[in-house]
């Protein structure tokens, strides 16, 4: 979870990613703003409500605009929040890129804990020990990777995708360019 925290994505990634019109990219963004609607949902609700599932009580909207938006619980709030959304969590891309080691060492800080004599890699013990080494670094890394799979298994490209939105974070055009071309 920490670790997720600490390199969340922007809408504006899953927006470029769907006007490749790859299915696979345009379900993504369907599914991440739907999941973020449904989760709105239960959060508004009261803790005791069934209606939460699973829900753990400190996941309310306090949480949820802190998490997902970056900003205080407006005194009104909304019955939509997708507009608002600044922050997404991408686990399971984190979880994939721990798994090559050439990322693991690049992008990430693990703890070794051993248990029952096995040794095990642990990354994000904490919200200060969120293990990413580099935070724009690594946005950008797996950003570059996303639009790269995304057109790659299209036979033709069919967008000049606007990377400048993409890779905001990237100060410099050099530094954009070999991000750009590594990607390409």
């Amino acid at each position: 979870r920490w670790t997720a925290y600490g390199c969340p994505v922007r809408p504006e990634l899953l927006d470029e990613l769907a006007r490749t019109e790859h299915m696979v990219a345009t379900n993504i963004r369907k599914k991440s703003k739907e999941s973020i609607d449904q989760l709105w949902k239960k959060v508004v609700l009261p803790a005791e409500d069934p209606g939460r599932e699973k829900l753990p009580s400190r996941c309310d909207a306090k949480w949820f605009y802190q998490t997902f938006i970056g900003e205080e619980l407006p005194a009104e709030l909304p019955t939509s929040v997708w507009n608002d959304v600044q922050k997404l969590n991408m686990y399971d891309p984190l979880a994939v890129l721990m798994c090559v080691s050439s990322y693991r060492s690049s992008h990430f800080r693990c703890r070794e804990k051993v248990v029952n004599g096995v040794s095990h890699l642990v990354v994000g013990v904490s919200e200060q020990e969120n293990g990413i080494r580099n935070k724009t670094a690594l946005f950008n890394e797996y950003s570059a990777l996303f639009l790269y799979a995304m057109q790659a298994s299209l036979n033709e490209p069919k967008i000049q995708l606007d990377y400048d939105i993409i890779f905001a974070d990237v100060t410099t055009s050099k530094k954009r360019s070999a991000l750009v071309n590594r990607a390409a």
